[in-house]
């Protein structure tokens, strides 16, 4: 007997043994962030990310407030359950980095009111940025390192449906007549064709660096079927932005992922460029790069940063003053350049807070990427080039797809060992998210737009 229970005391002891080391694995991996989502865990970044951007995108691209407004809503809630029901949350300095930088301009934009030419246009300026901030916090919050696929699938299965809905009304639908400012190019339901444009190249960007992350070729040339969707779509917008930023962002794939040399990059780019810029003239264009009016447009803003040199006039007020100063006879609501336009309304402050909340996901592409990380990159340098040239800022559904890939790149590079936010923090935010969210659901209700009264 005492033989016998020295040998399952012994047998006890080895099994422990061979435990521990599978569960410092475990640990080391929960530290990284980079835990695997298991059920529901794998499919809600997707179905979160599918339902933003194909119902945003259907709502006229999401250039009107109500849109945002009920986007911020959802968002808020999938926050709030990130905060409740997650058992550890993982940020790095980089994610809080653009979180302030851009909260910071959401508030600079809202203060913008009491010195803006046009108050009420200020305070819609704020609305549209706050739903950037919710967006890019969600996902912060929400998404780590092993569900980025489910996310980006998400986001890339949202931007097909929408887009085959316009192609759907371009071919099938729209009446044989050419619209007053759009011509014949497709440009529902945006409203605008070189917004329907982008939004077509960042759904091929996005499925290119997809199928190049997919790790067969029968999944490969799954993951490309959505071109069959998007590349006719932007072929009808003729958007000649739209054509130059897609071999950019291809590029940037590709040299992000280091699969090329740089010098055959930057004959790539090259070829592609001149290749997008015939393609987008085609259809009864002029060939040019920048377009016959925007040179116009960013002479204008400039005038508007010489007159407001230190505030700016106020966030949404370039159309305003571009009536009061009738040096063409051209109207636009926007200067045609996110970067221009921020100087002009918000000042150098404004301007400064934009460039770090957008560039910290630059900084975190140094260095080779794998597949899924450079293709999130891709398709967020393609965002930000072609958002230096048109008012894509303006169109929430090509914002959403470009900020979902900035936070996808800060979620794929995110350190080891970035520090978990405390329960003191998780609570502060938690607060912070239900009470913003009381505050959007009276801004609604405040402009009629719940519906709850008769």
């Amino acid at each position: 007997m005492p033989l016998l229970r020295a040998r399952m005391f012994h047998a006890a002891v080895m099994a422990v043994r061979h435990r521990r080391p599978f569960r410092k694995r475990l640990d080391n991996q929960d530290r990284a962030g980079l835990e695997t989502p298991i059920g529901w865990f794998t499919v809600l970044p997707a179905i979160m990310s599918f339902a933003v951007v194909s119902v945003v995108g259907y709502s006229g691209g999401g250039f009107f407030p109500r849109t945002w407004r009920l986007a911020i809503l959802a968002l808020l809630a999938v926050s709030a359950a990130a905060l409740i029901a997650r058992a550890r949350i993982t940020v790095s300095r980089r994610e809080w980095a653009v979180v302030v930088a851009l909260t910071a301009l959401t508030v600079w934009t809202a203060a913008s009111y009491y010195w803006s030419s046009l108050p009420s246009g200020s305070l819609f300026e704020s609305e549209r940025m706050l739903l950037y901030v919710v967006a890019l916090l969600t996902v912060l919050l929400g998404v780590t390192r092993a569900s980025l696929p489910s996310l980006l699938i998400g986001a890339l299965a949202g931007a097909t449906a929408v887009s085959a809905y316009a192609l759907g009304l371009y071919v099938f639908l729209s009446p044989p007549i050419p619209d007053v400012f759009q011509g014949w190019h497709l440009f529902e339901p945006f409203g605008y064709a070189n917004a329907v444009g982008i939004y077509a190249v960042l759904g091929i960007l996005l499925t290119i660096g997809l199928a190049l992350w997919a790790g067969s070729w029968t999944m490969r040339s799954l993951a490309l079927t959505p071109l069959l969707v998007f590349v006719p779509t932007l072929f009808y917008t003729s958007s000649r932005g739209a054509w130059v930023a897609l071999p950019v962002g291809l590029v940037a794939i590709l040299y992000f992922s280091r699969r090329i040399h740089t010098g055959v990059l930057l004959a790539l780019l090259g070829t592609g460029l001149a290749a997008g810029l015939l393609i987008g003239s085609e259809r009864g264009q002029s060939f040019t790069l920048l377009g016959e009016l925007r040179p116009t447009y960013w002479r204008i803003a400039w005038q508007d940063v010489e007159t407001n040199p230190l505030l700016g006039s106020g966030a949404g007020t370039f159309g305003d003053f571009l009536l009061h100063h009738p040096s063409t006879p051209y109207y636009a609501h926007d200067a045609h350049s996110l970067y221009l336009e921020t100087l002009a309304e918000l000042g150098p402050l404004g301007l400064a807070l934009l460039v770090v909340g957008l560039g910290v996901p630059l900084v975190a592409l140094r260095g080779r990427q794998d597949p899924l990380v450079a293709a999130a990159g891709g398709v967020y340098v393609a965002f930000l080039v072609h958002a230096g040239v048109d008012w894509d800022w303006e169109f929430a559904a090509v914002g959403l797809m470009g900020l979902l890939c900035a936070a996808a790149v800060l979620v794929g590079t995110r350190p080891e060992e970035s520090p978990e936010i405390s329960t003191r923090r998780r609570n502060a935010l938690l607060i912070a998210v239900l009470v913003l969210a009381v505050l959007v659901f009276a801004r609604l209700e405040m402009a009629g737009q719940l519906g709850l009264h008769p």
